[in-house]
């Protein structure tokens, strides 16, 4: 007898979280039997005990920072959490972006085409008005034959808003 291996949907939520621990946490516990992988902006990343910096821990969640190691003079603005399913796995694609601001995973989930996911945190870069996050994003070579999401926070402001 032959046994299929089953694929089941991969659910994604993402939220700027404005660096605020609480919200961190209440997002990891409340959420983990609706999504399989939050894509985080403004994450709160500080001191975790013993003089060492890390994100928020949540039981059944694995932290995925956008670069490693995050250097002391740097607070990450993006960065994902994953459950572990058997179904799935995801990659962080530091040889494509290796930035603060900028966190490009890949999701394999065969019998699947892999997908990219760029989650970044759209911001200009010191005083230079043509120079946002998303510049870097398009500048950055990206693999062509796999499908691409693009998420996060814009920071496109708008009166309506």
């Amino acid at each position: 007898m032959r046994v299929r291996n089953r694929t089941g949907p991969i659910r994604i939520i993402q939220l700027n979280t404005n660096r605020r621990n609480i919200v961190c946490h209440a997002l990891l516990n409340s959420t983990i039997h609706d999504f399989d992988i939050i894509l985080l902006t403004e994450p709160w990343f500080g001191n975790i005990g013993n003089n060492q910096r890390g994100p928020v821990a949540g039981l059944g969640w694995t932290p995925i920072l956008p670069v490693q190691p995050i250097p002391d003079e740097i607070t990450p603005r993006v960065m994902a959490y994953v459950q572990c399913r058997n179904d799935f796995t995801v990659m962080l694609r530091s040889d494509l972006a290796k930035d603060a601001d900028i966190q490009i995973l890949q999701i394999d989930q065969p019998p699947h085409t892999p997908i990219i996911v760029a989650n970044i945190y759209n911001q200009r870069a010191g005083d230079n008005p043509h120079s946002w996050t998303l510049d870097r994003l398009v500048n950055t070579v990206l693999p062509y034959n796999l499908p691409l999401v693009i998420s996060g926070d814009w920071n496109l402001h708008h009166p309506l808003w």
